[in-house]
């Protein structure tokens, strides 16, 4: 049977039939293998990918990226997502650099994730001093972050996509679409609360910052989109995008996408927007299963940081990979407990004055 046979027979035989009823109809079934149902899953899914195929919006870019916009650049940084708990690292972690003469500004490119793109819309923003003051006071008063930005108590349509995350064995396209369709029908904070929240930290940034690049993924494709400078789409539409995440947050539209958080996919970082660079600074939450398990994130789709690195460092970029990893003096969190905001930007802080010296030798030097 030829490729293209096989796949005609797969989408109208009675087992396509039954993936589309219901996925519940295979257990009953033992004579369908699971290499089958995996087959005729890929199949939706690329066909529902299909339907933005004409879309000229210049938002969705492959996995790795095609003529990525950090080749021939000098210095890059790619930041990765993570709640609050990362966010309040990043402000200590910048602080740390900028006022000990390690300028992060003279990035000719940031990649952001998340609690990344807003942090780094901050930093190429002018922002930071404003955004680390404000921040600083909300880790003052966790019930006021708490109020912002509630963690605590979750509607079942919430429950069950966080537990999609949760149980998710891979990054496929299917397996992508199935968490944004439930992101998309779990009754989160409204995309307008978490926007406004998010106008508080960034205030008169309205533009994308030039340099910077915000990562999110459409909810009902899986695509991983790339949202520029120059793509029309203000600064806190795409940093409440890339942050949306499933069961708590948004989905929040971009253009005519309806977007989840950048992390929600087949790569956490997107380190391949940067392939190409002199020199790349990569900071992220976790590297291992074990940290994952920690609580160190939302979902348990895989982390692929690690090869990342090993993918940029292969093509002749010089990387340094910042793994933030628990918060000292614990053994398990939640990143999105506002209590933990205060000790996250102390220990951020203290990273930061550790790296120092490695970091002036790397980021300062020609």
């Amino acid at each position: 049977m030829t490729q293209s046979t096989r796949r005609n027979f797969l989408k109208s035989s009675a087992i396509g039939a039954a993936v589309a009823a219901s996925t519940q109809a295979f257990p009953q079934s033992p004579a369908v293998s699971k290499k089958t149902i995996a087959e005729v899953r890929a199949l939706d899914a690329k066909e529902i990918q299909k339907t933005t195929s004409s879309w000229d919006d210049g938002l969705a870019h492959p996995i790795p990226y095609k003529n990525p916009p950090g080749k021939g650049k000098d210095r890059a940084i790619v930041l990765g997502g993570g709640s609050e708990y990362m966010s309040s690292f990043l402000v200590g972690y910048f602080h740390a650099m900028l006022t000990n003469g390690i300028d992060l500004r003279l990035a000719d490119i940031v990649v952001g994730t998340s609690a990344g793109a807003v942090l780094g819309s901050a930093l190429l923003g002018s922002r930071l001093d404003l955004f680390s003051a404000e921040f600083n006071l909300l880790a003052d008063y966790p019930k006021v972050m708490a109020k912002l930005v509630p963690t605590k108590k979750f509607l079942p349509s919430q429950e069950r996509v966080m537990r999609m995350g949760l149980n998710a064995k891979d990054g496929n396209p299917d397996t992508i679409q199935a968490i944004g369709h439930a992101a998309m029908a779990a009754k989160s904070i409204p995309s307008e609360k978490f926007q406004n929240n998010i106008k508080v930290f960034l205030g008169g940034i309205k533009a994308i910052p030039q340099k910077m690049y915000i990562t999110t993924i459409d909810c009902y494709t899986a695509e991983r989109l790339v949202i520029a400078p120059d793509s029309g789409v203000s600064v806190i539409d795409a940093c409440a995008a890339s942050a949306s995440a499933p069961g708590v947050t948004g989905p929040t539209w971009v253009k005519d996408r309806v977007c989840m958080d950048g992390s929600i996919g087949s790569t956490e970082t997107h380190c391949d927007i940067v392939a190409g660079s002199k020199r790349a600074l990569v900071i992220a939450l976790a590297d291992t299963i074990e940290q994952e398990k920690e609580g160190l994130r939302l979902n348990h789709l895989p982390n692929t940081i690690l090869q990342e690195v090993k993918d940029l460092e292969a093509a002749g970029t010089k990387t340094k990979l910042v793994v933030v990893g628990m918060l000292p003096g614990r053994r398990t969190m939640s990143v999105v407990d506002p209590a933990i905001m205060e000790p996250a930007i102390q220990y951020g802080y203290d990273r930061g004055m550790q790296d120092l010296p490695e970091m002036r030798r790397f980021w300062m030097s020609a």
